[in-house]
């Protein structure tokens, strides 16, 4: 494995295990097995670094799930529901999808993005872009559900869209700080409320 990707994957996994803030250089050039020059000869502070993983392997899976859910085809209500179980990166039987499935790593890892969000502005208005069309995938889901004849044509497209997002939202924080949570079922609780209000 090349020194970058070593260093990347060992700053990730300290990450997720103990935060940013308690990740030293000395834990990080350990943990890939290099020196603190060498580490530093990649990047000239651990800000630089953090940035880096946010961007290498927090956002990408944001847009990874986003795509996902946008791939489910059928009729809009199963589309519906394949843009809640995808969007949270979950699979069919809604186990998470990433990270060896291991669900606390996943937390962990939504936890990170929350964190790198309030302290760098660059993934703040990364994640604003990526909020943009997160909310243009919704509403083509709309709007693809009004053309079909499944939802409601009478109600405003920027409302539903909004209501959805909001839901999924819901969902998403729920699932991160309750352990106990029923994620299938509070997913098909959810889809089907939402679904009784949209349809036609």
């Amino acid at each position: 494995m090349k020194t970058y990707d070593k260093i990347m994957e060992s700053s990730y996994r300290l990450f997720l295990e103990k935060g940013f803030h308690e990740v030293s250089w000395a834990d990080i050039s350990e943990e890939a097995e290099i020196s603190p020059g060498t580490l530093y000869y990649y990047f000239k502070t651990k800000d630089e670094l953090i940035l880096a993983v946010l961007d290498t392997y927090v956002l990408e899976y944001y847009y990874d799930f986003l795509n996902n859910a946008k791939k489910v085809k059928g009729s809009a209500y199963n589309r519906l529901k394949g843009f809640y179980r995808e969007s949270l990166g979950l699979d069919k039987d809604y186990a998470p999808k990433y990270l060896s499935n291991q669900q606390t790593d996943y937390k962990k890892m939504l936890l990170l993005s929350f964190e790198g969000i309030q302290k760098y502005s660059r993934i703040s208005d990364n994640y604003n872009e990526y909020n943009k069309v997160y909310t243009q995938a919704i509403e083509d889901f709309v709007e693809f559900g009004k053309e079909n004849g499944e939802i409601n044509p009478e109600l405003s497209t920027e409302e539903l869209t909004l209501f959805i997002k909001s839901s999924i939202n819901g969902v998403f924080f729920l699932w991160i700080v309750q352990d106990d949570l029923d994620v299938r079922h509070i997913v098909e609780v959810n889809v089907d409320s939402v679904w009784d209000y949209i349809k036609k």
